[in-house]
């Protein structure tokens, strides 16, 4: 069941023996949090609401009763969503924020041999295509989009309807399987609509087909997108326009640094002459993903350059820690108070290991699975070495708890979020991963014991009445706050404990 890379308050110091990590009865437990959760999905999780019901599973769902609110509370939504509490698809279904979902349904089906799991994901993503579908064309999908199953119509944040995919490794193997035609119009509308400078590879995370924000770890999805469909259809030119995609932040890197900013269209705004980690996090996984699939090792090239780029520029070694921003020539941008307007979103000074919001520029976790799946891909000892920076940084932030820079405005808006502590499901969800990953490189007991640790604290704090939730501090499953991404890392660490055979 092993895959590859997606993406309690005791002492940090305090490790437990490697024979205690071990425990098969550990791998039960995450086995079960998993398999009730996505049971209580496939029975009441649906969508049942609005003149027609449909097998999409809901992205936000009361633990108390089961039933999903058209209306939930705001809670953190205001300050998490950054200003826009419609990504949270109150009331609806987003397969795009659901792919990690997809994944693990499909792994917990094939450990236990039981078919209900991958049914239930087939039929959510053959009704989300029927159903949720922009005029272009477009799956209704990303961080703008979602289906309402109350009006079943699509539905959005009230940002003009934009198509959008980033961050996520698309499950594009999956959907091609059930519904071919629907995935390849759609990655050919992302090369018409993303793509603005069809022959510098100049995108858009929109789909209006103007220059815009063309940022990393939308850049990073659509060459995925395009790898993918060259590896179904064998025809060059989609390998040549996901090179050409990938082409557009490297042909932009400081060539003494190999460091790039991280959306260079936009003018006089930070991210056209900063990087972050979105560049060695997101972007560079999909570039690695891309030479997976294609066999073609000038995307993971490019990808290891970044990792190594920011290995050598972003670690503060006697602090232990990696900045959040650099400047192309390489120097760290120091702790500074947060700007007004736009600049409010700027990382300043070391990494913040458990961002707040969903889609600012943090993404320090992303960086360190990237690091690893680098390392994976090629037995690099430097990647390797790397890793261990990663691991080190991540240490120092523990226990997980709500990132700093929005930390106040949480703790105004969700007091239970102070009260009862911890991170969202997501970043539990990656640090878990990435420990699970590091440990099958290194062998090491502490780096399993650090993903058991991580994997206890999220079950004790996020499992409530079968459901997992977004944050302890909520009564929600939401699936824009990470549950799947938690889920996958749950099954991938059980495996890596006491791994099963595969039913005949």
């Amino acid at each position: 069941m092993t895959s590859k890379l997606k993406f309690s308050l005791l002492a940090i110091c305090t490790f437990i023996t490697a024979d205690a990590a071990e425990n098969p009865q550990l791998a039960v437990r995450y086995r079960n949090c998993v398999g009730t959760c996505l049971d209580r999905l496939i029975e009441k999780g649906t969508d049942r609401y609005g003149p027609v019901q449909t097998p999409m599973l809901m992205s936000l769902i009361d633990v108390r009763t089961g039933d999903a609110p058209r209306e939930p509370e705001l809670l953190d939504g205001w300050v998490r969503s950054e200003e826009r509490p419609g990504r949270r698809n109150p009331g609806g279904c987003d397969l795009w924020d659901d792919q990690p979902l997809i994944h693990v349904l499909g792994a917990y089906g094939t450990a236990t041999g039981n078919h209900r799991y991958q049914q239930a994901a087939d039929d959510y993503i053959k009704s989300f295509i029927q159903r949720a579908r922009k005029p272009n064309g477009l799956f209704a999908w990303g961080s703008h989009l979602f289906y309402n199953a109350y009006t079943d119509q699509i539905d959005d944040d009230r940002h003009g309807n934009p198509h959008e995919i980033l961050i996520h490794l698309a499950e594009w193997d999956t959907l091609w399987r059930l519904e071919p035609q629907a995935v390849k119009q759609e990655i050919e509308g992302i090369w018409t609509w993303h793509v603005a400078d069809k022959a510098t590879g100049q995108h858009n995370r929109h789909d209006d087909g103007q220059p815009g924000c063309d940022f990393a770890f939308s850049g990073g999805s659509l060459a995925h997108a395009f790898a993918f469909l060259h590896s179904k259809t064998g025809q060059r030119e989609w390998l040549d326009r996901a090179k050409r995609v990938a082409d557009w932040h490297w042909s932009h890197r400081n060539p003494q640094t190999n460091l790039p900013p991280d959306a260079p269209s936009t003018g006089d705004r930070y991210d056209a002459r900063l990087c972050f980690t979105t560049v060695p996090g997101p972007h560079a996984a999909a570039l690695l993903k891309c030479t997976e699939i294609t066999g073609d090792p000038y995307f993971r090239d490019i990808a290891i350059a970044y990792v190594k780029a920011w290995l050598k520029y972003a670690w503060d070694e006697p602090a232990g820690k990696f900045y959040a921003a650099l400047q192309l020539d390489g120097k760290p941008v120091a702790e500074n108070e947060r700007g007004t307007g736009y600049d409010a979103w700027m990382p300043t000074g070391y990494a913040d290991t458990w961002p707040t919001t969903m889609y600012s520029y943090e993404f320090p976790l992303g960086a360190a699975q990237t690091c690893i799946y680098a390392f994976e891909q090629t037995s690099d000892p430097l990647l390797l070495d790397g890793a261990r920076k990663w691991a080190r940084h991540i240490r120092a932030d523990l226990p997980p708890t709500i990132g700093r820079r929005w930390r106040n405005e949480i703790y105004a808006a969700m007091p239970d979020a102070g009260l009862r502590g911890g991170a969202y499901a997501e970043g539990y969800g990656r640090a878990i991963l990435f420990f699970t990953h590091l440990y099958r490189s290194t062998r090491d007991p502490e780096d399993l014991s650090t993903a058991q640790r991580l994997a206890d604290e999220a079950v004790d704090k996020l499992c409530e009445n079968g459901w997992v939730k977004g944050h302890a501090g909520k009564p929600y499953y939401e699936a824009a706050d990470g549950t799947g991404t938690l889920l996958c890392a749950l099954l991938e660490l059980a495996d890596a404990i006491e791994p099963v055979s595969k039913p005949q």
